[in-house]
């Protein structure tokens, strides 16, 4: 029976891990306008254009211009490729952009740290305001020892701050459970330190009870988490019967004829398909 269980375990952790590598929803939408040989060639290793960061018209002109600096001629080509392909345009400055373009990112990713920052801070404050206004006296007086209370505090609370967003339910037992964890702690604490003996059996009790709380929810975390592998589970099986379905349709004689003939005329005309975008 044990040998068993742990079978039906490992499968179903192999096929969370599965699930959890499959295009989502959205992606294959996306999917559904391109060609059968496009698709395969992006799943073969062509990096999906949704992982590419969109720039705006202002950072556009700061790579162009940086790029005139260096090699007018190209930044002049780019500029009327722009007008006739802009899928094109976009890749192409990409790759050209150089020291500017890793610019760009590196100021993205500093807007996207500090904004990180200003959210959590806020949070700490409605949730958990002593530790918020503990945070706030290093900051001035130590700022290594801030940043390490920071780190610190980001690395107990994510958890709880993640499950809020998307799984309420889930941060409302995170939340009592951190609380339990800490009373558990000080109650430990004091039973080793407590000579009078009155003293320690009350405080022996109390954390039993700590402990009784504790147990309750860490099985209320394996309820969660049993639903949400039992819908991932479920997610996989769909996925399953629509690849099935796909692969079936692909093997037919007109399907497979119809599509080397488009990619055919992708490739000898430069025309692609048209997409709709929905």
């Amino acid at each position: 029976m044990g040998k068993r269980c742990g079978t039906i375990l490992f499968l179903a952790m192999a096929a969370v891990v599965t699930v959890s590598a499959l295009p989502c929803q959205a992606d294959e939408g996306k999917q559904e306008d391109k060609s059968f040989f496009e698709t395969e060639d992006q799943r073969r290793g062509r990096r999906p254009r949704p992982w590419r960061i969109e720039l705006t018209k202002e950072e556009i002109g700061r790579i162009l211009e940086s790029l005139k600096k260096d090699d007018p001629e190209k930044a002049t080509e780019l500029v009327k490729l722009q007008g006739r392909d802009p899928e094109q345009f976009n890749e192409e400055l990409r790759q050209l952009g150089g020291e500017e373009y890793q610019k760009i990112l590196r100021e993205r990713y500093e807007r996207f740290r500090q904004q990180r920052r200003v959210d959590f801070l806020d949070w700490l404050e409605k949730n958990y305001r002593r530790d918020a206004r503990e945070l706030a006296r290093l900051k001035g007086r130590d700022p290594d020892l801030y940043e390490k209370k920071y780190g610190a505090m980001r690395e107990k609370y994510d958890p709880i701050r993640e499950a809020e967003r998307r799984n309420p339910e889930l941060a409302v037992i995170l939340k009592e459970d951190l609380r339990l964890q800490e009373r558990r702690d000080e109650l430990t604490a004091k039973i080793k330190t407590t000579k009078k003996e009155d003293e320690k059996k009350k405080l022996i009790a109390e954390l039993q009870d700590v402990l009784d709380d504790r147990y309750d929810l860490i099985v209320e975390r394996k309820v969660i988490a049993y639903a949400r592998l039992i819908k991932r589970l479920e997610e996989l099986q769909n996925w399953i019967k629509k690849s099935r379905a796909e692969i079936a349709e692909a093997r037919k004689d007109e399907v497979k004829a119809e599509n080397v003939r488009q990619r055919m005329k992708t490739l000898l005309e430069g025309k692609r398909p048209f997409s709709w975008g929905d």
